[in-house]
């Protein structure tokens, strides 16, 4: 996808592979020169660039990308982007309970369900809020809400950024969308597979009613059909861990709920259910122990099945560190100058793509997302890396990158060295910040060689 006004594409293209490789927001770092700074400055401001346009540039590559899937996880989560309520950023509304100003996103990941490759960001909203004042209780506000449609409600975008996800992955046979517990809405289940044509994993939040009693009541009284130990990732209230579970699966006809909605609605709808619970002996330092409800539309009929539906939700991780990526340890997106909500968006987007290369560069680490080294690298930057491939390798069979050059894998351990990763697999591997870290110090070194070859 490229601009409407060509003489802009030059600038588009030097400002997103600056933000890749630099690995940063600000203006001024991202130039070489006073020259540049404006430039830049400029093309964020420029009225010719909306963010409808820089949106198609961010699902241009994913669109690419999603060729080669057969099944595609569309992962979803939303996220606060906030800004202290000192600074005078024009048209920003509220976040976080009017504490800070700010704005959200929710954005959609698509990942490859069988190798878990990184395809991009297939879809992307924006909410602002609005400023103003209400007087009401929170009873009222309650009431309130239950009377509004769920199509005309915040929670719409669940299903809305599915569907505006959908043309990039159109050649994609499977699609199956991943969510946590803010996506257990009745309409939603119901709508992902019968409007849109796609399955779902997403995790229960309410404890819904049955013909006889409930969710949970109707659990318990499940047999466990297999215990397992699953690898479990970080959360703010959980280390990542092993952790020894419990499977049950089963078939439950959930009733509809008490939510209003435009489009009529079945009164209950059938759906899989898998519960993940995990044993007392691995819980560790007195974590909250994992103990999940996901509803899902494949149907589970074998622990095997049961298990595939856990690893892919599972995946829900990799959202999760875009969002890291985004902010506070990563390109510190609400550290940003710019003080107009709508450059917020553009440099948002911009800084999307960004993330992505980060993503794309921890799902290869291990080699098993098979992606081509020019997915993300250019002839150059190849060559560089090619001649650092002498100075990270160390002595020994363990210390040598075991990937083949033409490889995005072969990168991803290139990059991580330069972070300062031992190059051990028994350590623990590469995060986001690492490769954040290191493909600025991989950048470094492209300059010097850039300036050595043209010499």
């Amino acid at each position: 996808m490229k601009l409407a006004d060509k003489r802009l594409n030059p600038i588009l293209e030097k400002l997103t592979e600056r933000i890749g490789s630099k690995q940063t927001l600000s203006l001024r770092k991202l130039s070489n020169e006073r020259k540049e700074e404006i430039q830049f400055g400029r093309f964020v401001g420029n009225e010719r660039v909306s963010v409808e346009l820089l949106e198609n540039q961010l699902y241009a590559k994913t669109k690419d990308n999603c060729q080669t899937s057969s099944h595609c996880l569309l992962i979803e989560d939303t996220s606060q982007i906030g800004f202290n309520l000192s600074r005078d950023i024009k048209g920003l509304g509220k976040v976080d309970k009017g504490q800070i100003k700010g704005f959200y996103i929710h954005p959609v990941l698509a990942i490859d369900a069988d190798n878990y490759a990184c395809h991009g960001i297939a879809s992307l909203e924006f909410n602002n809020r609005p400023w103003k004042e209400d007087n009401r209780s929170r009873q009222e506000i309650r009431t309130a809400r239950n009377k509004i449609p769920f199509e005309e409600k915040e929670g719409y975008r669940w299903f809305s950024s599915i569907e505006k996800a959908l043309p990039q992955c159109s050649k994609v046979n499977t699609k199956t969308v991943i969510a946590d517990r803010e996506a257990d809405i009745y309409a939603l289940l119901v709508g992902l597979p019968q409007e849109l044509g796609v399955d779902y994993v997403i995790r229960a939040k309410n404890n819904r009613p049955i013909q006889e009693g409930t969710i949970l009541q109707e659990i318990e009284s499940w047999s466990i059909e297999s215990i397992h130990q699953i690898d479990v990732p970080a959360t703010d209230n959980r280390s990542a861990h092993k952790a020894k579970v419990s499977i049950k699966y089963g078939q439950l006809a959930i009733k509809k709920s008490a939510g209003k909605s435009i489009k009529p609605l079945p009164k209950q709808h059938l759906t899989y259910i898998v519960e993940v619970k995990e044993l007392a002996e691995s819980i560790i330092n007195n974590e909250p122990p994992v103990h999940w409800i996901l509803l899902t539309s494949h149907p589970v009929t074998s622990t095997e099945m049961g298990l595939q539906v856990v690893e892919w939700y599972k995946q829900r991780w990799n959202i999760e560190q875009v969002f890291r990526t985004l902010k506070t340890k990563g390109l510190k997106i609400e550290s940003s100058q710019l003080a107009d909500y709508e450059k917020l968006q553009k440099i948002t987007i911009l800084a999307l793509i960004a993330s992505v290369k980060v993503i794309q560069l921890i799902r290869a680490r291990e080699g098993q997302t098979e992606q081509d080294i020019t997915s993300i690298f250019n002839k150059d930057e190849q060559e560089c890396m090619l001649l650092l491939k002498k100075q990270l390798e160390g002595k020994t069979d363990k210390l040598k990158n075991p990937y083949p050059q033409d490889s995005l894998a072969f990168a991803a351990w290139t990059v991580a060295r330069l972070a300062g990763w031992s190059g051990y697999k028994s350590q623990t591997p590469p995060g986001p910040i690492d490769f954040l870290t290191g493909l600025q110090r991989f950048n470094e070194r492209f300059q010097g060689y850039i300036l050595a070859k043209s010499s």
